[in-house]
């Protein structure tokens, strides 16, 4: 499925209004999106082309309700970064990491590379992408104690 969407640069405030792009992004699988500059007549916009899938409901094995209000911010953030990164190597976020893999990042809290050795599916992504992972949580964690 396909999808345009024009997000308009607010002059008042100096910052784009996204918050529907934004929710459209989290409540769907985002396969690609291409992006465009537009300045129309005084008017700044970007257009984003969206390719996506709706999400299925069935069986979720992924339970958002038992995380603390700081691990849904870590999985927040796990989650915008791991689509951004499926974004510009086009291909699906699943690929990258499932749900449920991000869901056992948070729970677990690695604190070093090896600690994702206990985590299903991560331990040969760990050298790529563990890094920057600890690096989220952390910064999730000290915006939650602020």
């Amino acid at each position: 499925m396909f999808r345009l969407m024009l997000v308009p640069f607010n002059r008042d405030t100096g910052a784009f209004e996204d918050e529907e792009f934004n929710k459209f992004c989290r409540e769907h699988n985002v396969i690609r999106i291409d992006k465009e500059f537009i300045n129309n007549d005084g008017g700044i916009f970007y257009s984003f082309f969206i390719e996506y899938q709706e999400r299925r409901n069935k069986g979720s094995k992924i339970d958002l309700d038992s995380l603390t209000e700081e691990e849904k911010l870590q999985y927040d953030r796990l989650r915008d970064w791991r689509n951004e990164i499926a974004v510009s190597e086009g291909i699906p976020a699943y690929i990258i990491m499932y749900n449920a893999q991000l869901v056992d990042i948070v729970k677990r809290q690695p604190k070093s590379i090896g600690d994702f050795d206990g985590i299903k599916g991560m331990k040969s992504k760990a050298s790529k992408y563990g890094e920057k992972i600890i690096k989220l949580l952390q910064e999730a964690a000290l915006e939650t104690e602020e």
